[in-house]
């Protein structure tokens, strides 16, 4: 008999200690995006909303400052935005939040990307994206000209700035299409955001020992840098594509043995925003670039089940409303 008492007695404890443990949960946790995306008043930001109830995308064109900084695991590093700022361009940071007219156009046109793409490759590409003035790659680095408005870099942990958004410059068709294909190619094929991925080791082969990484001293290097311009400051496309690279950032942020998957997104980005027969020549006379074009198309459809021709017919039709 005293052991049944016993036995009660723990299940009576027992259920008190539970109710007392259930008393202390929040009836409601929050787990959305931070801060929370709304649906409107703006068109803007029930485009932002639409990209958060169709990809669960968090997108933002209102956050400056510290605000700006928050990624999905924490907060931005920004040791490098403050070294842009005192060295190239003081108005880098801190950042500045986005004119809402050419944000507008520019998440339409971002929509208008993700919508063409297959369902679970759109909602794969990197989760937080905050659009902010200052174009945060344009500082003479390494090049004097913007290549891109899409600042993504494996510290960030996911999330992407998008500069330039300023009614001051407005729509920028072009660079915009090369931005938002770039950006998702290079954190959708990244081997650091995505380990699973095969390195594509046999495509960086191709161009060995012709990589900025690959060469040692500071004198070798500022030889690359010499050929990569002709007499009049344009790209010397003879130079790079001989060496098997269609943009210099190709040659400049890989090497033989890392980062080969940026090389790889440069050419991703250059099949799907030129029409192929404006590739074609480059194709005919430059064994190095068919090469590494083979090896992309392939390395493509094999590991994301994508076809850059195909998806690049589509794409090059896409315009701003």
């Amino acid at each position: 008999m005293k052991s049944k008492y016993i036995l009660l007695l723990g299940m009576i404890v027992s259920f008190i200690a539970c109710h007392d443990e259930d008393s202390l949960k929040s009836e409601y946790e929050y787990d959305g995006p931070i801060p929370a995306i709304a649906d409107g008043p703006s068109e803007a930001q029930k485009l932002c909303y639409s990209l958060y109830q169709k990809y669960d995308l968090h997108t933002y064109y209102t956050l400056a400052g510290d605000e700006a900084l928050r990624t999905p695991v924490g907060w931005t590093q920004t040791a490098m935005f403050e070294y842009y700022a005192e060295y190239y361009n003081p108005d880098i940071y801190p950042m500045q939040a986005a004119d809402e007219m050419t944000s507008e156009s520019f998440l339409k046109l971002m929509i208008k990307f993700l919508d063409l793409l297959p369902e679970d490759l759109a909602k794969s590409i990197s989760k937080r994206h905050v659009l902010v003035k200052c174009n945060l790659v344009q500082d003479d680095y390494y090049l004097p000209w913007p290549l891109t408005i899409a600042y993504t870099d494996e510290a960030q942990q996911g999330i992407i700035y998008w500069g330039d958004m300023t009614d001051e410059i407005g729509e920028q068709l072009d660079l915009w299409k090369y931005s938002i294909t770039s950006a998702y190619f290079e954190t959708r094929t990244s081997t650091y955001f995505h380990n699973y991925l095969p390195v594509p080791s046999e495509f960086a082969n191709v161009s060995a020992g012709k990589y900025l990484y690959d060469y040692t001293t500071d004198e070798e290097q500022s030889e690359v840098f010499d050929n990569l311009f002709t007499e009049d400051g344009d790209l010397n496309m003879d130079f790079l594509m001989s060496n098997g690279f269609v943009d210099p950032f190709g040659m400049i942020k890989s090497g033989s043995d890392k980062y080969q998957f940026l090389d790889m997104t440069t050419y991703a980005t250059w099949i799907v925003n030129n029409p192929l027969e404006e590739r074609q020549n480059a194709l005919d006379n430059y064994p190095l670039v068919k090469l590494k074009y083979d090896l992309t198309i392939k390395y493509y459809k094999e590991n994301l089940k994508l076809d850059l021709e195909t998806f690049g017919k589509s794409w090059l039709t896409v315009t701003i409303d």
